[in-house]
């Protein structure tokens, strides 16, 4: 591990994702509130544009497998079915 990186696991990942979720809905509920075209708009904007982003991000983390495949996945055969 590299002096700069910080380990952290996949359920760690996901409470964050949570959280983040559970900040956007909050954000969204205060803006629907908020004037249209009032400062608050246009801050809670930014900040749900960066919150989905953030969001995005951590999707395409748990998305990539954290561990290497199996050894008896690995040996899987794939075959490619017969022409007509």
């Amino acid at each position: 591990m590299q002096p700069n990186e910080i380990s952290v696991t996949r359920f760690e990942v996901e409470d964050i994702a949570r959280y983040l979720r559970a900040t956007l809905n909050q954000a969204s509920r205060i803006r629907a509130n908020a004037p249209a075209g009032s400062y608050l708009d246009s801050v809670l904007g930014r900040t749900i544009e960066g919150l989905e982003l953030e969001l995005a991000q951590l999707k395409f983390l748990l998305a990539d497998p954290e561990f290497p495949i199996s050894s008896k996945e690995d040996q899987r055969v794939t075959r490619m079915r017969r022409a007509m």
